[in-house]
Formats: structure tokens, sequence, C-alpha cells
């Protein structure tokens, strides 16, 4: 079902499954945050820290050059092509409100996607430094 109910056509489907895909990169990226600090499986946490980079990496350029993520993007340029309207607001905004039933402001959404950036940065920095010297102390 789209956004105002109805079949989907193919452009419909991509929409959604590229929806599916972002709310799940940030569902990954915001829960594996606490794996920067805690290096119980060292491994798991070098796989999320390099993740989280590249998650970060993409989201900042993808704002500075399209105003918004690319994801986000995408699958409004699909919900159009599928003949649907989809609501311009921020992914985020569309997300709590579907699961919360509350509407941020936009400005919001801003402030917390910049606080997560710079905890995943730091977070990443910290992860670096500990990984690194237990790797080369191991050697």
């Amino acid at each position: 079902m789209g956004p105002e109910g109805g079949a989907l056509n193919l452009y419909g489907v991509l929409a959604e499954t590229v929806d599916l895909v972002h709310a799940l990169s940030m569902l990954v990226w915001g829960l594996g945050l606490p794996l920067l600090a805690w290096h119980r499986f060292p491994r798991l946490s070098r796989a999320y820290m390099w993740f989280a980079i590249a998650f970060v990496l993409i989201s900042v350029v993808s704002h500075a050059v399209l105003g918004e993520c690319v994801l986000t993007t995408l699958a409004r340029w699909l919900w159009h092509a599928s003949g649907r309207a989809r609501d311009s607001a921020p992914f985020m905004t569309l997300l709590v409100n579907n699961i919360a039933g509350i509407r941020p402001t936009n400005r919001t959404v801003v402030l917390v996607w910049e606080l997560a950036v710079l905890a995943t940065s730091v977070g990443s920095l910290w992860c670096w430094a500990r990984t690194s010297r237990k790797s080369y102390a191991a050697s």
C-alpha cells in the first residue's frame, strides 16, 4: 500500500524499498552507537565503525549537495514517479510521525541529526584509538 492506500506500481514498490532501507540503515546506525565505546567484540566494533563512518559521510555530503539525504530525494522521486504524492518533510519527521504519532519540526530533526553525527564522529575516533592499540599490542 502506498502513502494514500491503493495498489502500488513498480515505482511505488521501489519507493517503499528505499524507505525501508533508509529506516533500517538509521536503526542499525543508532542502535550500534554503543559499539563505538564498548569493545567486547573488537571486530564487530571496528566493522560498525566503518559502517558508521560511511553512513555519516554519505549523509553529510548528500545534505551539502542536495539539502537532504540522498535516500530521501530518491524515495520522493520514486513516489512521484509512481503517481503518488509524498509529504516533502524530511524522512525522520515522517518516520517519527508514523511510529510515535508526533510530528517534530524540521529544525528539531536537524538538531538531533547533528548531535547524532557528532556522537558518531567522537565515538569513531575513540573506537579507532582503542581498537588500533589493542591490535598492535597483540602483535
